[in-house]
């Protein structure tokens, strides 16, 4: 939402372009383009064709993000087509869930706190600044008390399984412990997914989908540490 009165949002869908990248090939092609690139995650590099982004690694590789004119973008795609292999969305989305990095949608709107789905881990929460829409319950998340829910990443043989669902704890039946954040296929039948989730639901072991009778999530390893917890 716009927080200042006099700010003016616009659509710049019709001329600005965004191509994701990912891999060590990619990571070549656009060294030739651009020379150096930004060598850590959320660094950027201005160049005269178009900003470059450095993005959380995924699956022990590089990701970046090129923004760009509309007309830069279609230029340049025959020739990165030519030298890369391109894929969709569901691709994208399933390397930033193995880089542990959420995105909130309309189907989880509004069902965490910032830290339930590791946000300031990742540099996401800026505790010195605000003020915002439940600044306080942040704060207080952060500063009092043991966080009780983490996000953590597992593998799910639901193909069906997506943002929203609810997960459930075999040992506490009853309610769910957790909640899909986003889920993308494998490649397996099944699909990855970051799943919110309490961690004494975690420590029991058996948590599945939909029910404590779905199907089992096979967690595992984050890309960062999570507190204490080994996952």
């Amino acid at each position: 939402f716009v927080m200042r009165a006099k700010a003016k949002l616009s659509d710049a869908g019709d001329n600005v372009a965004m191509l994701g990248f990912g891999g060590a090939a990619a990571q070549g092609v656009l060294e030739a383009m651009f020379g150096a690139l930004p060598a850590t995650p959320y660094a950027k590099l201005d160049h005269e064709l178009g900003t470059l982004i450095r993005l959380a690694d995924a699956l022990g590789a590089p990701r970046y993000q090129w923004i760009s004119s509309t007309e830069q973008a279609c230029l340049a795609w025959p020739g990165l087509a030519a030298k890369l292999s391109p894929a969709g969305t569901d691709a994208w989305r399933l390397a930033a869930i193995h880089a542990g990095v959420p995105e909130i949608s309309a189907k989880t709107q509004d069902q965490f706190v910032p830290q339930m789905i590791n946000f300031e881990l990742l540099g996401a929460v800026n505790f010195k600044k605000g003020c915002y829409p439940g600044q306080e319950i942040v704060a207080r998340s952060q500063y009092l008390g043991k966080l009780k829910r983490r996000a953590v990443l597992a593998s799910i043989e639901a193909a069906e399984a997506q943002a929203g669902d609810e997960v459930f704890s075999v040992a506490d039946p009853d309610q769910p412990c957790g909640m899909i954040v986003n889920a993308a296929p494998n490649g397996s039948g099944g699909v990855d997914a970051l799943v919110e989730i309490k961690l004494a639901a975690l420590e029991q072991g058996d948590v599945r989908h939909g029910s404590a009778q779905g199907a089992p999530l096979r967690m595992l390893p984050m890309p960062y540490l999570l507190d204490a917890l080994t996952l």
